[in-house]
């Protein structure tokens, strides 16, 4: 793979000045006011309303589009720069870890927004269908968003005008829903309630597995609103998720554990006059994490763990926006937060070790109580300027304090966009900076301090040309450079495990710099409400720099092409499909030999090479969605089929290899460690 050009902070300042001078005798004044410019490259919207700048994709795209579990995170998986596979929603963005994106829904900052955290976050705790818009920037986010390193998710529910009386009743072979939504005070308030609970515990039932898995989840998300005059809202919201998870295998230790997650908040959302608006957002936040594990391997080697986690927070965040002129706004804002958590982690277990012509069991024993607390600080100024008609400008600043030591932090950011015609460039330069949360001490793996804040430098070049036919395409280049990076585990072999603390293919990194770069392109067409298709493909490259060796991150992908097409014959039905391929992941090798050991005996010795040194074969999946609609007096039902991967391809994220002996003979025969099969799912919803 070619090496990309680095978008210089020089090249970014030619690009808008030299486009700026053309500007001057081709392009009309943008037909928008200065607030509402979109100065942010990398940003895909999801909204209600198809003439919504950015959007990449409408409601009628999450309803008709093929997706699993009716999840949200799933849903725009299929985006630009995005990269997951079929076991949990957490995607990766342009190689970094969805740990560094931040997402914010309804103006409250979500911590850890999944269910079933034992197999790395299966299903996001947000209800797809209460969401009315959507915003996720995939680089060179602006100002008002700090203490992340990659991207923000900002999701907003349904408000105002889109709470009309209503109840939905979804059931579906992963899970039932049910919503109510409605007005009261003359309009003037309005109230959202939606509840969700998943039983894969009774699809592993009818598969005969429940005996050994048995996985269940629900959240319950309201708000209410009101709007004392046109200029004027306030809000109350209430989230709660829980989830519950027990495994019991024979030759493996049995796994119980509990997740909860507490939402509770209040918002303003207000304009002074013309010029002068702003938000506040007083948030609570509590989570509760349990483990419990307990048993033996083979019947050997024991292991008894139990890991409590709470993390609690209280926090205000404030915006504000003073339009100074036509051509001149400030905004400016600062979030201050009471944090802290407890860890009590205990872990006994045996381990067989083979050294010196001897095998031996060797227990372990790790014990760990902290109570860390942090009252870290944020503020922020930006001023949008446009000193052409066709030209807008945004140089902010921000200052953090969140790390443990108490460091100020400086981030310097700098977006523009160029209107000329149908074509707009968009650029961004930014310092990013990343705390390591209360909640993300790796105790389980010997860490008892916390680090200093990460840093990220992003640079992005974006153009956005509207073409005949209803055609729009999107090119964008970035880099993001990495530095200040904190130490991190992760498991080469089997990242889904129970209990990957204890596995032997356990390995700590240390990166001293990190680097992401690429080039993508969207293609998609609108025609009316019968017809639309998006086709995407992207070129990147994502690694760490680990002991002078550049080391690809789990989910570098090389080449990622993505396609979809839907099509509604009428208004009753639509049929739609989606194709996706990306070169295949890195994976490590490993390799197995027979120890003679002191007492004549012969032992399998398993071996790792360099890190992420393979790669996997490709991957690709089709997937297919029929919805059928039926319009009642006073309701109406939609009913849905999808298939996953359609054809039944065999996918994998790792290799799983049978090593057998006779005598002094040793054979592996490796296999693939199988992601999701053919997949049928039905499901409906009725509305009234």
């Amino acid at each position: 793979m070619p090496r990309f050009r680095r978008p210089t902070r020089i090249g970014i300042v030619l690009l808008v000045f030299v486009a700026s001078a053309l500007a001057q005798t081709t392009a009309e004044p943008p037909a928008v006011s200065l607030g509402k410019i979109v100065v942010t490259p990398s940003r895909y919207g999801v909204s209600h309303e198809p003439a919504t700048a950015g959007a990449a994709l409408t409601a009628a795209d999450l309803e008709g589009l093929p997706q699993l579990g009716e999840d949200l995170y799933r849903t725009i998986a299929r985006l630009p720069g995005l990269a997951a596979d079929d076991f949990t929603a957490k995607f990766w963005l342009r190689g970094a870890p969805n740990a560094q994106v931040l997402a914010r829904f309804d103006g409250v900052d979500l911590i850890e927004p999944f269910h079933l955290k034992d197999i790395d976050g299966a299903l996001s705790i947000v209800d797809l269908q209460s969401i009315n818009r959507l915003d996720l920037v995939t680089g060179g986010f602006t100002a008002e968003y700090g203490d992340r390193l990659a991207g923000v998710l900002a999701m907003e529910t349904k408000a105002g005008a889109n709470l009309p009386q209503r109840t939905s009743l979804g059931l579906s072979l992963t899970g039932v829903r049910a919503a109510s939504q409605g007005g009261f005070a003359d309009d003037r308030g309005h109230w959202l309630v939606s509840a969700r609970r998943g039983y894969p515990d009774l699809a592993l039932k009818v598969q005969g597995r429940d005996d050994e898995l048995d996985p269940r989840y629900y959240d319950v998300s309201a708000k209410v609103e009101y709007a004392p005059s046109l200029n004027h809202t306030f809000s109350l919201h209430a989230l709660h998720a829980g989830d519950t998870l027990t495994f019991h295998k024979t030759n493996d230790p049995d796994l119980n554990s509990s997740y909860d997650s507490d939402y509770a908040w209040g918002r303003w959302q207000g304009r002074f006059g013309e010029n002068l608006s702003g938000e506040a957002v007083l948030a609570y936040t509590h989570l509760d994490w349990h483990r419990r594990g307990l048993g033996f391997y083979d019947q050997r080697f024991a292991l008894d763990l139990r890991d409590d986690r709470d993390l609690e927070l209280l926090t205000l965040r404030q915006d504000w926006s003073l339009r100074l002129a036509d051509t001149a706004l400030v905004r400016g804002g600062l979030d201050m937060q009471s944090a802290s958590a407890s860890y009590r982690y205990d872990l006994e277990r045996d381990e067989s070790v083979v050294a010196g012509g001897v095998q031996s069991t060797v227990h372990r024993r790790l014990h760990t109580a902290l109570s860390p607390r942090r009252d870290p600080a944020g503020a922020y100024a930006a001023l949008r300027l446009q000193p052409l008609s066709a030209l807008v400008v945004e140089p902010s600043l921000r200052v953090d304090r969140r790390d443990a030591a108490g460091n100020a932090d400086i981030s310097p950011r700098f977006n523009a966009v160029l209107t000329l015609g149908r074509t707009t460039f968009r650029a961004a330069w930014g310092v990013y900076r990343q705390a390591q949360g209360l909640h993300e001490l790796a105790v389980e793996d010997g860490d008892a301090s916390f680090h200093r804040a990460e840093q990220a430098e992003h640079r992005v070049l974006g153009l956005e040309q509207r073409l005949p036919a209803s055609l729009a395409l999107r090119v964008e280049a970035y880099e993001r450079r990495s530095s200040h990076l904190r130490p991190h585990w992760e498991n080469l072999d089997n990242v889904y495990d129970l209990f990957p603390e204890v596995q032997s293919d356990r390995t700590r990194f240390d990166p001293s710099a990190g680097t992401a770069r690429g080039v993508e392109v969207l293609l998609q067409q609108r025609i009316g409400q019968r017809f639309n298709w998006n086709a995407s493909y992207a070129l990147a490259r994502a690694e760490e720099n680990v002991a002078g060796r550049a080391v690809p991150r789990a989910r570098d992908q090389r080449h990622t092409f993505y396609a979809d097409a839907s099509y509604a014959p009428s208004p009753a039905w639509r049929f739609s499909a989606a194709w996706q391929f990306h070169t295949g992941w890195p994976t490590t090798p490993f390799t197995y030999s027979l120890v003679t050991l002191t007492n004549g005996r012969r032992v399998t010795v398993r071996s790792a090479g360099p890190a992420y040194s393979a790669r996997l074969p490709d991957y690709h999946r089709l997937d297919l969605r029929a919805t059928r609609l039926w319009k009642l007096k006073r309701s109406e039902i939609r009913a849905y089929l999808d298939v996953f991967n359609a054809y039944d391809h065999v996918n994998s994220y790792g290799n799983i290899r049978d090593v057998t002996v006779q005598g002094t003979q040793l054979t592996v025969s490796p296999r693939p460690r199988e992601l999701l099969p053919f997949l049928p799912s039905v499901g409906a919803t009725w509305d009234f």
